[in-house]
């Protein structure tokens, strides 16, 4: 294909999840042409199923409140913790001004969010893995293999920042979370079952070497998640299903939970870390949602800080194509603070959780002076 022959977009985002999606959906509101490169052929199960209310605020922003409302995700009630203390800790949606929240099929939202961004007139490559990208004088082009031409790219490729690593931007890490996840079936789909002990509740148990998180699911299905460092996963095995379900056994609330599903399925173990990039802007590019800065899961905010973000995002490029020299370094510092704000909260959440001040893990999490000082170089 010739250079004449390109197609040519004012944006190519790479990565077709919450974030790639999202800002292909706000670039579209402001009149610019985007197209999506994703390697996956179809969104894959995540972790991430747990939406809280405020969520409604990105979404109608987006203008996909409607569409999302009408998938008839089920209700969220809220969070209960075992943080600090055997005792738990309940915070239920319902004190909010935006009432429950939801438990989502996470393939489900984000097929939703692509097909939105399809009817806005995007043009999504599915199934297609970013094989080069390069910038002359007038444009970037994207080879995936064939050539696609853009004025602005944007990196929405998640932890792996494919894109800003082309560009030779490195990532910077403060930990090596790991979360290894477990999709569990309800023991026998032919009755009820054993009930749930926690019901709609997500729940969030503190251990010696980490901490566990589990979701219910559509179809009575739940989403669990032992949350520890890459070395001490290694040392738990937790790689294999056996030393998966050896751990949960060792808990109290996650170990009467799972007793209530069935375990079929092996753990798949993937970084958790928190990290952000070095640069998240560039010359008309910028990297948005987990590929500019990723965040630990306990904070719960992943997808809404995602979709966030890309409405920022969105309105940084437009501002920059109509040639605002500042936009992007506006976006870079709303990013770098909210990064700062979120580390202060990460060491203060830590800190709360005194009950094995020898395990590495605790101790690893509660050198404040190291994670404010990473807050404050960033």
């Amino acid at each position: 294909m010739t250079r004449s022959s390109t197609r040519v977009f004012d944006a190519v985002i790479v990565g077709g999840g919450p974030a790639g999606a999202a800002t292909a959906i706000a670039l579209s509101q402001r009149g610019l042409t985007a197209a999506i490169v994703d390697r996956a052929p179809e969104p894959v199960a995540r972790v991430g199923e747990t939406l809280p209310p405020d969520v409604r605020r990105p979404l109608e922003t987006l203008g996909v409140w409607d569409r999302f409302a009408a998938a008839d995700h089920d209700p969220a009630i809220g969070n209960r913790s075992y943080w600090g203390s055997s005792v738990a800790g309940d915070f239920h949606f319902i004190a909010t001004p935006y009432g429950s929240g939801w438990h989502i099929d996470r393939r489900r939202f984000e097929a939703m969010l692509l097909a939105e961004a399809r009817a806005r007139g995007v043009l999504v490559f599915a199934g297609r893995p970013l094989h080069d990208v390069c910038r002359d004088r007038h444009r970037w082009t994207v080879r995936i293999p064939e050539p696609l031409g853009a004025r602005f790219v944007v990196d929405a490729s998640g932890r792996a920042s494919a894109l800003a690593r082309c560009c030779g931007v490195q990532r910077m890490s403060i930990d090596q979370l790991v979360a290894a996840t477990t999709f569990l079936e309800p023991l026998d789909r032919s009755t009820d079952g054993q009930p749930d002990p926690h019901g709609r509740f997500t729940v969030i148990e503190a251990t010696p070497d980490g901490w566990w998180y589990s979701a219910p699911l559509p179809q009575r299905r739940l989403v669990v998640a032992c949350m520890t460092d890459a070395d001490l996963a290694a040392r738990l095995a937790l790689r294999g299903r056996d030393g998966w379900l050896s751990a949960a056994r060792r808990t109290r609330a996650t170990r009467d939970r799972v007793e209530s599903y069935s375990v079929g399925g092996t753990p798949r173990l993937a970084s958790a870390n928190t990290a952000r990039l070095s640069s998240v802007v560039g010359p008309s590019w910028l990297a948005v949602g987990d590929a500019a800065v990723s965040f630990d899961p306990l904070s719960s905010q992943g997808i809404i800080t995602a979709l966030e973000c890309a409405i920022d995002a969105a309105i940084a490029i437009a501002a920059h194509l109509s040639g605002d020299t500042a936009a992007l370094y506006r976006y870079a510092q709303a990013i770098t603070d909210r990064y700062r704000r979120y580390l202060v909260e990460r060491a203060q959440y830590y800190g709360v959780e005194r009950r094995w001040p020898a395990s590495p893990f605790w101790q690893r999490r509660q050198a404040h002076h190291e994670i404010l000082h990473h807050a404050a170089a960033s």
